[in-house]
């Protein structure tokens, strides 16, 4: 697998490499190695063949349209004691059409490093072909496992993060681990696919409902708590699904999504942590809210130390 290095928009949190940095914090961020995720030729599965765009919204929001050809950014965390860092998977959102994989992806992998915790950017296949995503998902984790000893990363500490749809994707991929979504093509499929953390913020159609709805047209039942919370069809949770950590406000319209997946790891008694705030738009990353939610960061490290993915 061949990498390239490109350098990429830094984005500094010095307020939290000051107050709450891990013990094995790295400071130097901004640099990505990016190579495709699959050899070349062979890809499982369609892909589009509209040519890949990129446009910069308001509030420096980075969109990428039109992945055909998946690619991982790797951003490496050194450690200090120089023993093995946990690794994390990011999965930007964009509704399975677009990414956002700037404020969704390199800011996130940016935080991490600073945490001493090695991550790539994970850029599926888009618009509209969850089940190739799915396949790039499962990839990627092999990936990560197949390079453990070259990225100086902990086989066992692999967890994968998504935001909204890569939240989606992230719990897609941490239920349907065993589920074969294409033939191993060479010695990386070998490895586990199964993610050993789930992190998921502000997700998307994990509930039956708004995955239904945006798949099948359904219509939520909104008095009915039983048929409200149930989890998607495509998702099957037991008590060997990897422990999750979920942030959500009870100001975005997804916010059923965050419970149905709380619920279904409660009752198989899966290790989780759910965290409902008040106030917040979806899609806001890092970036300033306002409100209390701009902490978040601050929760999801306390839980990091506490899965042992940071030192305390």
């Amino acid at each position: 697998m061949k990498f390239t290095k490109s350098i990429i928009a830094i984005s500094i949190f010095a307020s939290s490499i000051i107050l709450s940095g891990c013990a094995t914090t790295q400071k130097k961020v901004g640099y990505a190695v990016s190579s495709d995720l699959w050899t070349k030729g062979t890809m499982p599965g369609s892909a589009t063949t509209a040519p890949t765009a990129y446009k910069m919204k308001p509030k420096n929001i980075l969109i990428q349209y039109n992945v055909s050809n998946p690619e991982i950014e790797l951003y490496k965390a050194e450690s200090l004691d120089g023993k093995p860092t946990a690794f994390v998977v990011i999965c930007p959102g964009g509704g399975y059409s677009i990414l956002a994989t700037l404020h969704e992806g390199t800011e996130i992998a940016q935080w991490l490093n600073q945490r001493g915790i090695s991550a790539l950017v994970l850029k599926y296949r888009v618009p509209n072909n969850p089940q190739g995503a799915l396949m790039d998902a499962q990839r990627a984790i092999r990936t990560a496992r197949a390079n453990a000893e070259k990225w100086n990363i902990d086989p066992n500490k692999i967890a994968i993060m998504g935001f909204s749809a890569g939240a989606s994707l992230s719990a897609r991929a941490s239920t349907n681990y065993n589920v074969e979504t294409y033939k191993p093509i060479d010695i990386i499929d070998s490895y586990s696919a199964r993610p050993d953390a789930t992190i998921l913020v502000y997700p998307a159609y994990c509930d039956k409902n708004t995955n239904d709805k945006r798949w099948k047209n359904g219509k939520a039942d909104k008095k009915d708590y039983n048929s409200r919370y149930r989890l998607a069809d495509e998702l099957s949770i037991d008590k060997n699904t990897p422990p999750a950590f979920i942030i959500q406000t009870q100001e975005d319209w997804l916010i059923d999504s965050a419970f149905a997946y709380y619920l279904a790891l409660k009752d198989a008694r899966v290790p989780a942590s759910l965290h409902i705030f008040p106030k917040g738009k979806h899609g806001y990353g890092l970036r300033p809210e306002g409100t209390a939610v701009d902490e978040w960061d601050y929760v999801l490290e306390a839980w990091l130390k506490e899965i042992g993915f940071c030192k305390k």
